[in-house]
């Protein structure tokens, strides 16, 4: 089979690797459609620790095409959404059953090869099916607005909340998207970009704020009346905005850490108990049925998601998949690779 293999910091290369074979509990998925995610472009430009060489990516959807010891035949030739996190198989979660509640499980991608390849195993548990009305391009890109669900869930939005979100890549405006659905009040959103900005307000954000404005949280504070945001989010993975998130959050509120890198500074302790926070670490889609129940929105409709793709790539062309993803040349936001 054909895979996508990062090499080293910012070199990507198409080879051929040995077809996977389907171990007891795991079936072999032909990737249809994969998308790029934050952690992707973060280990090309070596902002995350990954060993070369890798085959990356985690986001994906695709068809079975075979199957091992105890799984049934019939799967072969369905079309299912991915969970991309891999339990051990081995901890008395695992063996409950088929929760995902494993606490040793790792994200496919970097701590094992991932799914920009032609074919791949993954265990039984993993498959979530697709549902009639959602398209096999957008069962790929379940987990930003997994791990969006995640996080809202987690923070428990009030009706009427001022919610601030750094970002607006895929999770980013995954979290502006349910935070709207969830009754925020106003919703605030930051980004370097003002194409991206036309996407965040069909989504439902009510201000849309440049992040590298030296005025940002004077900004803020003259939105909410000088209290900061009820909620803020960051979603962006850069040092300054994760820097910025204590600043920008008012007294008793809530704020909540998506975005990852090596570079990102420490949390100050001291001003966040002087200001009684509550603080979320978001690691994930949290396999408690966020998967499950982003589909249903995207069927019912209630998250469209035609107007984040903007790129797709051929396998052959990851490289440039890459680059225009990191970059974010020509408007990227998200970018499938359609092996």
């Amino acid at each position: 089979m054909r895979a996508a293999v990062l090499t080293g910091v910012g070199a990507v290369e198409v080879q051929e690797r040995p077809d996977p074979k389907p171990a007891p509990s795991h079936v072999v998925v032909h990737v249809d459609v994969a998308s790029l995610c934050g952690t992707d472009t973060h280990q090309y430009e070596g902002r995350i620790d990954s060993p070369f060489p890798r085959v990356p990516g985690h986001d994906f959807a695709g068809t079975v095409v075979a199957v091992g010891e105890g799984v049934d035949d019939a799967l072969v030739g369905r079309q299912f959404a991915v969970k991309p996190s891999l339990p051990c198989g081995e901890c008395a979660a695992c063996a409950d059953g088929p929760s995902l509640d494993c606490p040793r499980k790792k994200l496919m991608g970097l701590w094992s090869d991932g799914c920009f390849a032609e074919l791949v195993a993954v265990p039984r548990v993993n498959l979530v099916p697709v549902p009639d009305g959602v398209p096999l391009w957008g069962a790929a890109l379940l987990e930003p607005f997994a791990v969006g669900l995640n996080c809202v869930d987690r923070l428990q939005i009030a009706l009427g909340d001022t919610v601030l979100v750094l970002g607006q890549g895929p999770i980013g405006l995954a979290v502006a998207r349910l935070a709207a659905l969830s009754g925020a009040g106003q919703l605030v959103v930051t980004d370097v970009r003002e194409e991206v900005f036309e996407v965040s307000r069909a989504f439902g954000a009510t201000t849309c704020l440049d992040s590298r404005d030296d005025g940002l949280v004077d900004a803020v504070l003259g939105l909410t009346g000088g209290r900061g945001a009820d909620v803020v989010v960051e979603t962006s993975g850069t040092p300054a905005a994760s820097a910025s998130v204590i600043d920008l959050v008012r007294k008793e509120g809530k704020a909540s850490y998506i975005g990852y890198a090596n570079d990102l500074p420490g949390i100050p302790v001291v001003p966040m108990m002087l200001k009684t926070l509550t603080v979320f670490g978001i690691g994930g889609n949290g396999g408690r049925g966020q998967y499950e129940r982003s589909l249903e929105l995207i069927r019912t409709g209630r998250v469209d998601l035609e107007p984040i793709v903007t790129h797709r790539f051929a396998l052959e062309d990851a490289r440039e998949a890459f680059e225009v993803a990191s970059t974010k040349r020509d408007g990227a936001i998200k970018v499938l690779l359609e092996p």
